[in-house]
């Protein structure tokens, strides 16, 4: 095995480096109402040969405040969101359990604890098996200690999540084809249970392993928290998967002492119902991003604190009061899964109040300043060869809403139609923003993070398209630019779902 194939870790035998991940979720009691805070720790900022690890550590912080960010619905569930983030330099073994327990103060009993730690760990006792955490001065806690605390927090709910020892052989990560419903999942995940989530990605003694897009038990379990309703059916799924992935890593590495990695359920909580329908004791609020926005001009500050795919789903929540009929796929999907809509087929003219056509109009300034909108659409939006005039009536029929509270989106003026994902340099793309996406627009989707480099496209289709756009540029060296990480996350996600499609797409 070359050196470069694993970071090293001083107590293991492989000098593997050690990925722990770990996610936390408070809430706190400043009133009756419960509240949802995140405590999460990444060591990004290791130095010397430790770093090795920095850049699948940062990944795997976007992974996780995107995860919390997209799929927790304060005003829909009657809660608070409150990320406290330790990282970087700051990341001390000292600092970090000390605002860990001053977090820890603030609890209250219907709280869910949720604790994100990525960074180095290892067992230096292989008789003892007892797991340590690796801090960014290079400094140990006890993963059990640790565990230990939150165990005894007088909460409803707490999980500890740790993906420990990450190295870096070339592998994509599996991820099933099935569409997802993250919104319906994480409630019951974050809500609807009891006890304590306790997963640790490899059982004693064995590596795990992950690439520069995160440690695959993160990615994974990222991906199966979107699916599934209990702890229970999400580890099951993200162990299997795990198991296999790692398998096909060590026959890749051709070294026989390595194991398979297997990850480990100290605990998983359990429903908050012995029997019956849960669907039958969620709140008639919880099917709403702002259940009020109806009644009440909703403040900018509770706006910026969504992403983007839910200021979507909560600007055309107010349409979907009326009964308005959606054209779109997915706005179909989601409300048709809401006991509330009643939608009237052909009905496209709301009468909105002058507090939901200001709402409307605040999410879509804030859809704008974020780098959006949101555009999740399945049909062949922007189609090149298309004149201006039919792109704006695609876009008009995206947006119905515009015409309705008069703050009309159509492009007029613009040399082109707007990007398909014009945020996806900024922010993590989700699964749900390009699920439904055509296998043409997955390809303008993926070329658009290109473009805005510059990249001297070849094919006359694209150079085209994007010498349309106000931004692009052409340079003639930037066949190879410099993306960031989030740029390189969302070209890995975008890819895998245009696999999953039979693509890529094939341009003239």
């Amino acid at each position: 095995m070359s050196q470069s194939a694993f970071r090293h870790s001083v107590f293991s035998p492989h000098f593997t480096a050690l990925i722990c991940v770990a996610f936390a979720c408070v809430v706190s009691m400043a009133s009756a109402q419960p509240a949802i805070r995140a405590f999460l720790v990444f060591c990004d900022g290791y130095p010397g040969n430790y770093g090795g690890i920095n850049t699948s550590v940062s990944t795997d912080g976007f992974i996780v405040r995107s995860l919390l960010e997209d799929n927790i619905s304060e005003q829909g569930w009657g809660v608070s969101l409150e990320i406290t983030e330790v990282s970087g330099e700051s990341a001390t073994a000292d600092n970090v359990m000390r605002r860990f327990d001053a977090f820890s103060q603030q609890v209250g009993p219907e709280d869910t604890v949720f604790v994100h730690f990525s960074g180095h760990g290892v067992i230096k006792d292989q008789d003892t098996k007892e797991q340590f955490l690796q801090f960014c001065d290079l400094e140990m806690r006890s993963r059990k200690v640790w565990a230990e605390k939150i165990e005894a927090l007088p909460v409803q709910l707490k999980i500890l999540i740790t993906d420990c020892c990450s190295s870096y052989p070339v592998k994509e990560l599996a991820e099933g084809p099935e569409e997802i419903n993250p919104w319906n999942s994480f409630y019951y995940l974050f809500r609807l249970h009891e006890g304590f989530v306790n997963i640790t990605a490899a059982s004693p003694g064995q590596d795990a392993y992950g690439t520069e897009r995160g440690g695959f038990l993160t990615v994974n379990l990222a991906s199966d928290m979107q699916r599934y309703k209990t702890w229970e059916q999400v580890f099951q799924r993200t162990e299997t998967r795990v198991f296999d992935e790692s398998s096909a890593e060590i026959r890749g590495l051709g070294d026989p002492s390595l194991q398979p990695q297997r990850p480990l359920a100290y605990g998983l909580g359990s429903l908050m119902f012995d029997r019956g329908n849960p669907d039958e004791t969620v709140p008639e609020r919880v099917k709403f991003i702002l259940p009020d926005s109806n009644q009440r001009t909703i403040p900018e500050g509770e706006l910026w604190e969504k992403g983007l795919y839910q200021l979507y789903f909560a600007r055309n929540e107010i349409f979907a009061r009326h009964g308005y009929d959606f054209s779109t796929p997915l706005l179909n999907y989601y409300f048709g899964d809401r006991f509330w809509y009643d939608r009237k087929p052909g009905f496209k003219s709301p009468n909105l109040s002058e507090v939901e056509i200001a709402n409307v109009a605040a999410i879509r300034s804030i859809e704008k300043d974020k780098g959006g909108p949101f555009v999740p659409e399945e049909r062949d939006l922007f189609i090149i060869g298309m004149t201006l005039e039919e792109n704006r009536a695609y876009y008009d029929e995206l947006y119905p809403d515009d015409s309705s509270s008069g703050t009309s989106n159509s492009p007029s003026g613009m040399a082109g139609p707007p990007d398909l994902l014009p945020y996806s340099s900024n922010e993590i793309v989700s699964r749900v923003a390009v699920q439904n996406l055509s296998l043409r627009n997955l390809s303008i989707a993926r070329n658009e993070i290109f473009a805005r480099h510059g990249y001297p496209f070849k094919g006359e289709s694209l150079r085209q398209h994007f010498e349309r756009k106000p931004y692009y540029q052409r340079k003639a060296s930037a066949t190879d630019p410099a993306l960031s990480t989030i740029e390189e996350q969302n070209l890995w996600l975008i890819r895998k779902i245009e696999r999953l499609k039979g693509g890529p797409y094939q341009w003239d």
